[in-house]
């Protein structure tokens, strides 16, 4: 079992020795920047909107700020006893109120309670203070004494360079991705619904301990969509099944796709088909430590042209994975970045042709000292189903 306290507290003192500042005070607001420097992921993050939490911290202590709903759920991160700084009002026996909380103060807002924490974790002393603000908060930012540019350059430097405790946990989720993937297969068939196999593979994804994030199952005309959920349509003979799928593991995001056909293809099926594979092939061969997103981009583009489709056009091919599904860096046309060990990378340059349908693979790599190690075992070639 991952134990998430020590992962995150590996994760506070990356962060501080990137903002290189003696002695800093640092503020992470985002979601998955909350979850990287605490190890607690908030059920609210999936069911409001309007929730905001912060990890203040320093390399003495940290103080957890959220609804005071969450304080004793998030208790059960592994880290023993707790501080947390609660707003919004909850009621709790009042009896049990200290169970487990090494500190817990009530405040009005969310404001409050995070400039509450910088001051405790200052301790009457003068510190930089960095504050990753998410969104437009001009009562944080003001807390704020180091630049924005370079707090924001610390979180994202540290979280795409993964540790091994964080591969380890990405790749648990890609293989436990995959075998729902397999298991659903098994069932596809002609009369069978995009709703059946969604069904199949959410309930493959909770039973390893997965949380389902995004179940894409599109056939036929609606294999065109770019997201879209399942809907009741039964599969018919000589359709495409467009799979993209991720869940999450302990907040770490697993994202996979292939294509199945139901029967056999048409010519114009496997004309495509062969286009957007050589694409695929193009860029997995590429991922390695200096190559560039925007090279990768490119050579991806030229290879799917190369291969039939000469209009093929896309806005990125690619991107990084871990605690959000799409994060840095973006394998696309500008601002390149040069991959570098420890990133994880998915590999992705789908079709999509209105009234037609789709098609795609996704494949997560993990770039090494040498090369690219796979995470993902299915190759980008397309399923055959009996019909």
């Amino acid at each position: 079992m991952t134990d998430l306290a020590a992962l995150a507290s590996a994760h506070r003192l990356k962060l501080l020795d990137l903002l290189g500042v003696e002695d800093a005070v640092v503020v992470a607001t985002s979601p998955a920047s909350v979850v990287y420097c605490s190890g607690y992921r908030s059920m609210g993050y999936d069911t409001d909107p309007g929730l905001v939490m912060a990890v203040v911290f320093n390399r003495q202590s940290w103080i957890l700020v959220g609804p005071t709903a969450d304080a004793w759920a998030a208790t059960e991160i592994g880290a023993g006893r707790l501080r947390y700084y609660g707003y919004r009002t909850f009621f709790f026996a009042e009896e049990n109120a200290e169970n487990g909380l090494d500190e817990f103060r009530r405040f009005d807002c969310f404001d409050d309670a995070v400039q509450a924490a910088v001051s405790s974790t200052l301790d009457d002393k003068t510190a930089p203070v960095a504050v990753e603000v998410n969104g437009s908060d001009a009562g944080l930012s003001s807390l704020a004494t180091i630049g924005s540019d370079k707090t924001q350059a610390a979180f994202r430097r540290a979280r795409a360079i993964k540790d091994p405790v964080e591969i380890e946990i990405l790749g648990q989720a890609t293989r436990a991705t995959e075998q729902a993937l397999r298991i659903a297969l098994a069932d596809a068939r002609v009369g069978v619904s995009e709703l059946d196999l969604s069904s199949v593979i959410s309930a493959e994804m909770i039973r390893a301990g997965l949380r389902p994030g995004f179940i894409v199952v599109t056939s036929g005309p609606r294999a065109a969509f770019g997201d879209a959920h399942a809907s009741t349509r039964r599969l018919e003979a000589g359709d495409f099944i467009r799979f993209d799928i991720g869940g999450t593991l302990n907040g770490y995001w697993s994202d996979i796709a292939t294509t199945a056909v139901v029967g056999e293809p048409s010519a114009d099926q496997l004309a495509v088909d062969r286009a957007v594979a050589a694409g695929q092939r193009t860029a997995l061969g590429l991922v390695r430590p200096g190559v560039t997103t925007e090279e990768i981009f490119n050579a991806t583009i030229k290879a799917v042209r190369d291969a039939g489709l000469s209009s093929y056009r896309r806005h990125h091919v690619g991107h990084g994975l871990g605690l959000e599904s799409h994060e840095f860096p973006t394998l696309g046309p500008s601002k390149p970045v040069p991959l570098e060990p420890g990133m994880i990378i998915n590999v992705e340059p789908p079709y999509y042709r209105p009234g037609w349908g789709g098609l795609m693979y996704e494949a997560t790599l993990l770039v090494t000292e040498t090369g690219a190690q796979p995470l993902t075992t299915l190759a980008p070639e397309l399923i055959r189903l009996s019909a």
